[in-house]
């Protein structure tokens, strides 16, 4: 009887054990790769505080089957990735730890790298973030189209990020692409128009400079020379924000 009794609480314990520890773990993920899986997370992906461990939410494989649906050749990804000021000890380090949020979400993300764009922004603090998962990540999809527009010797592309001189890889290839076709104008006069936002709390000429600058250094490098490059400032008020951050080369 104690044998019997000794081997029914063994089988007890490993009941338990299996139920309690090893199946829980065995789901705790979607994937092998793929973030820590929370029961009755309302968010598709959410961080703790202070964490960039991402946590995947009960919508997380519908959120990414969407997320991959880019198309590889009309469309630019823009992740934004959050943070409280308080969560680290410094504003550096608080954009760092968004920085690691958006990395480590990649790692699960099968998104080509050349259209993806990254941004970190402050967000406010509500009651809870402190104790509960908090969304910390967000994603925008941008057609190509609506940044990249070229017809006979004119090009204007736009700067998808507000207040930020950064370009999307497959951007600068395409433009690259676009000057190869007219490397025969390197001797040529060519402008190159800054836009500035005119809408709201109009950019300044200083912004639509900059954004002139950063296309100036891309023609130099392919060979354009710079006492034939004419820089000059715009501003455009189109209700559609993303046309007003742009940049118009042509020649004469």
């Amino acid at each position: 009887m104690a044998y019997l009794a000794l081997l029914a609480g063994w089988i007890g314990f490993c009941y338990w054990l299996y139920a309690k520890e090893v199946l829980p773990r065995m789901h705790e993920r979607y994937d092998s790769d793929g973030p820590e899986k929370v029961e009755n997370l309302k968010y598709p992906v959410a961080f703790r505080w202070a964490s960039d461990i991402p946590l995947a939410g009960e919508d997380y494989k519908d959120w990414i089957a969407d997320v991959e649906a880019v198309d590889s050749s009309t469309d630019v990804v823009i992740i934004k990735g959050y943070f409280f000021r308080d969560e680290e000890a410094s504003i550096k380090l608080d954009e760092e730890l968004a920085h690691r949020r958006v990395k480590n979400l990649l790692q699960s993300l099968h998104v080509p790298s050349d259209k993806i764009m990254v941004q970190v922004l402050p967000q406010e603090i509500n009651a809870d973030d402190r104790s509960y998962p908090f969304e910390a990540i967000s994603i925008d999809r941008v057609a190509l189209k609506n940044i990249l527009h070229s017809e006979g010797d004119t090009l204007e592309l736009c700067f998808p990020l507000k207040d930020s001189l950064t370009l999307p890889p497959i951007l600068l290839n395409k433009m690259d692409d676009w000057l190869d076709r007219h490397s025969e104008m390197k001797d040529r006069f060519t402008n190159v128009v800054g836009i500035a936002d005119g809408s709201g709390i109009a950019e300044s000429a200083d912004m639509a400079l900059d954004r002139a600058i950063v296309i100036q250094r891309v023609l130099m490098a392919k060979g354009w020379k710079g006492e034939n490059i004419h820089l000059s400032t715009g501003q455009r008020s189109s209700p559609h924000p993303l046309r007003n951050r742009c940049v118009i080369i042509y020649f004469e």
